[in-house]
């Protein structure tokens, strides 16, 4: 008998898509942004609304946190469903919502199913304030006072002690990210044109050692993405361009720092404990690549949240693109930069295209779905068939990953 893993392998399809924008001039607010993506896929599918009959979402926006808030949405749609959900590991399971989709068509419960998340946090609530109460541990952490980039620094120090790694290396990623961030038009740093290494350090720190160009902005304003999954034989009857479901992979190792830091033994590959230093992204990726039958040689382009510069690189090792602590030779050598044979966050990702709150997990698939089907915002990778998207959500602890192609072979 075929392994689970096997049947589920491109059995379900991206048919339909859309996205949604808005900043301080046009405001839109979470519910907003998700309708025009959804009336966009749906019109892009070619079906009807009341095919829909499943719908999941990632937690509540930041910027409307009304509990069930895939059930507030449906009702504001006008769109009741038989299966809804939040996915709720954080941002990490804003990634994981295809691979529920995917499960609920190929098993026949639903013949299309709708995914979307969306936010604006930017445009509604003081980012800064919130984040770190959301996130830090209320009895060890939060009295201090800390910042999502303190507590993130903490890292960043551990990774620099053990594998060496620079603040020079760090700064090349924040450089390539820049990079590919100029050509976007709604990147929230593109307006700060390119920058350099030197550009880098100079910026002030905001917890050592991390500079302002190693942290991930907040924005743009707003964001969403809605897709319209189906089974892949009845994408493939409806669409010359399916993007097959090829691969998914869910993983959490913690809730907060210091619980990853109390860690002394974990069944997952998580290396010698207590670290801060390899990600739960690890195991999630390993189930992504067994199901899609590949590995990471067969990865065209990766689109990830990487909320920090050493975060991005703790990833490219954790999804095996590179040994562990070898990260920052890989990004010195120019792998991830425009043009190079790696292509990494093409919209600029988390660090120079922005958070604009809980959304920033569905935006890589936006990119990633943009990539495949030749219709980039920004500069487009020429060829590319297969992407691996990523999202995360929590203090390095909840972890999706899933693996998009335009192929099934």
């Amino acid at each position: 008998m075929p392994r689970t893993s096997d049947r589920l392998r491109a059995g379900a399809a991206i048919v339909g898509f859309g996205d949604a924008y808005a900043d301080t001039e046009h405001r839109k607010d979470p519910i907003q942004l998700a309708a025009e993506a959804t009336r966009m896929a749906i019109a892009d599918a070619g079906i009807r609304k009341d095919q829909i009959t499943g719908i999941y979402t990632g937690r509540a926006p930041w910027a409307d946190m009304r509990p069930q808030w895939n059930n507030v949405f449906s009702s504001y749609m006008q769109l009741p469903v038989e299966f809804s959900s939040e996915i709720t590991t954080h941002g990490g399971g804003v990634n994981a919502v295809l691979g529920h989709a995917a499960l609920l068509v190929t098993s026949g419960f639903a013949d299309y199913v709708l995914c979307l998340q969306s936010d604006a946090m930017p445009l509604f609530q003081d980012t800064t304030a919130f984040g770190a109460a959301m996130d830090a541990d209320p009895q060890f952490e939060r009295p201090y006072g800390p910042l999502i980039a303190s507590l993130y620094a903490q890292a960043a120090c551990r990774y620099m002690h053990e594998y060496g790694i620079s603040e020079q290396q760090m700064a090349r990623v924040a450089v390539a990210h820049q990079d590919w961030a100029v050509h976007h038009p709604y990147a929230t740093k593109r307006a700060k044109g390119k920058i350099t290494v030197q550009t880098v350090l100079d910026s002030p720190y905001v917890a050592t050692p991390l500079h302002y160009w190693n942290c991930a902005a907040w924005g743009p304003g707003g964001t969403a993405g809605a897709f319209i999954v189906t089974t892949a034989e009845r994408a493939e009857a409806m669409t010359e361009r399916p993007i097959y479901i090829l691969g998914f992979g869910h993983c959490s190792s913690h809730e907060y720092l210091t619980d990853r830091m109390a860690l002394r033994s974990s069944p997952l590959p998580l290396g010698t404990l207590p670290n801060l230093t390899t990600l739960a992204a690890k195991k999630a990726a390993e189930h992504a690549y067994e199901m899609a039958q590949c590995g990471p040689r067969d990865i065209d382009i990766v689109e990830a949240g990487g909320n920090f510069t050493h975060t991005v690189m703790m990833l490219l090792e954790d999804f095996g693109f590179c040994e562990k602590g070898a990260a920052g030779r890989f990004v010195e050598e120019g792998h991830i930069d425009v043009g190079g044979d790696l292509p990494m966050d093409t919209n600029g990702g988390w660090l120079s295209y922005g958070q604009p709150g809980i959304s920033c997990g569905i935006d890589p698939i936006v990119e990633a779905v943009r990539q495949l089907r030749g219709e980039a915002l920004g500069l487009q990778v020429a060829g590319a068939r297969t992407a691996l998207t990523h999202a995360t959500g929590g203090m390095l602890a909840c972890h999706g990953v899933t693996i998009l192609g335009t192929r099934k072979d």
